[in-house]
């Protein structure tokens, strides 16, 4: 089946046009320039510019309005020049359109600056005071999050965190997968989820329990039975009554599954390469709007600096069993221990200050490890969790369970739920060995910009109790 929008055109042509279509479609849509761009831009008194943006601060002098316009985009403002002649009034905090002349600037603080010949207001703030605003007070009041610089700056950063995550795959050559947010099952059995009922109707909808789901792995695995190289960033639900800085009931998963793989070591390499790829984007300074942004936000702080460099230095991230861990906890480290032998945050982000920055934990007990890991005769999975500074766990991986029967002797009580029988009939229809790993999309950004609260890193967080718009 072939559109009718390419029809004849042979396959060479469709890609020289795929490729051009970003630059020349969006050509001439936008009339107004963005403020980035502008504030780049010499002088050009015989051109005409427009800009649309909010007023950051203002000032009058004689006669003259000087409105400091931002669009959002970048953390540059560009200085517009109104006369009382042509807008009486420029609120602080409203929307405006401008045109006129790109000049240069009378002033210290800029090179340039517009000229207004035309302004208007397009709509006016009530209330433009956002730097007054605590981070707390913001979290309740979303809507109006994004007028914030710093959750601003969070929010492009997240962005391009995004674009880079689906660069790296892409060049690794991972198809992306878009995985269903209605599933039949739990993936790791923790009794956390959503349940999705009709309202006022005692049937269900598609005739058995389905739930949001925990997790994409397990419809990743399917995936990988045709398809070797698959990855996700996927809306992810857990009913967890928790209020704590660390939880939110809505996140995103980057979640990665690999088949015709054999060795945990080559799963840990693609997270490895992963974050170091991430921190080369955030933190590495090589794109000058994602530095003023990660500066703006007080990102490049000891902590951060000492992340970056620890990646730079080392040629690979240690990787220790959870044996040693716990042997270096306990001799070593002299962190106290549970009696389950589990790692708490605490002790994982000791280790994390006893290596000077990430390591691998691998090879867990198996009764702490969900039933789909694969399991060696030790009693351990083949397992492995990322552990990073401020956040503790940062990604959880391992090899996945190879034949039916192994699945049904390690799922509980030794029997498969039937909702989960679609799965272990991959491991008769020649599926091969495959692996994977997730990595919380938002626990990617406290990790590399030491951002405290998980509910600051994305625009709408839902967490218990808190779901208002």
């Amino acid at each position: 089946l072939i559109s009718s929008l390419i029809k004849g055109f042979k396959l060479p042509e469709c890609s020289k046009l795929c490729r051009a279509s970003v630059s020349t479609e969006l050509s001439g849509v936008f009339p107004n320039q963005t403020m980035s761009d502008l504030s780049r831009r010499k002088a050009d008194p015989t051109s005409s510019v427009e800009v649309r943006g909010w007023v950051k601060r203002s000032h009058k002098t004689g006669g003259m309005t000087f409105a400091h316009i931002s669009d959002g985009l970048s953390t540059d403002t560009v200085q517009v020049v109104i006369p009382r002649s042509v807008c009486s009034s420029i609120p602080l905090g409203s929307s405006i359109s401008a045109s006129g002349v790109w000049k240069e600037s009378s002033g210290s603080q800029q090179e340039c600056e517009l000229e207004a010949k035309e302004a208007r207001v397009m709509g006016k703030d009530a209330d433009p005071r956002y730097s007054t605003l605590t981070p707390d007070q913001l979290r309740k009041a979303l809507p109006l999050r994004a007028r914030s610089d710093n959750f601003a700056a969070i929010l492009r950063l997240r962005s391009r965190l995004a674009l880079a995550t689906h660069q790296f795959f892409q060049d690794a050559n991972f198809v992306h997968i878009d995985t269903p947010i209605f599933t039949a099952n739990d993936c790791e059995g923790a009794g956390e989820t959503f349940v999705v009922k009709l309202d006022g109707d005692k049937d269900s909808f598609f005739g058995h329990d389905v739930f949001l789901s925990v997790s994409s792995q397990l419809h990743l695995e399917a995936v990988t039975a045709g398809i070797s190289r698959v990855y996700t960033i996927a809306r992810a639900f857990r009913a967890e009554k928790n209020q704590s800085s660390t939880h939110m009931s809505e996140f995103s998963m980057l979640e990665v599954e690999i088949s015709l793989c054999e060795s945990l070591d080559e799963i840990m390499d693609v997270a490895e390469a992963y974050l170091r790829a991430m921190a080369r984007t955030l933190l590495g300074a090589f794109h000058a709007p994602t530095e003023a942004d990660a500066r703006a936000l007080g990102a490049y702080s000891e902590m951060s600096r000492q992340l970056a460099e620890s990646l730079t230095k080392i040629e690979k991230i240690p990787r220790i069993r959870h044996s040693e861990a716990m042997r270096l906890l306990k001799e070593e480290i002299d962190h106290s221990l549970p009696e389950s032998g589990s790692l708490s945050r605490s002790a994982e982000l000791a280790l994390v200050d006893h290596f000077q920055g990430p390591v691998f934990v691998t090879h867990f007990p198996a009764d702490q490890k969900p039933f789909y890991m694969k399991r060696n005769g030790e009693g351990e999975t083949e397992s492995f969790d990322l552990l990073c500074p401020f956040v503790g766990e940062l990604a959880g991986g391992s090899m996945r369970v190879l034949t039916r029967e192994e699945l049904e002797r390690q799922c509980p009580d030794g029997k498969l739920p039937e909702a989960l029988k679609w799965y272990a009939v991959m491991r008769e229809r020649g599926k091969p060995p495959s692996g994977g790993f997730g990595i919380g999309f938002e626990r990617v950004l406290q990790t590399l910009l030491e951002i405290r609260n998980i509910k600051d890193t994305t625009a709408f967080p839902r967490w218990f109790k808190q779901c208002k718009c």
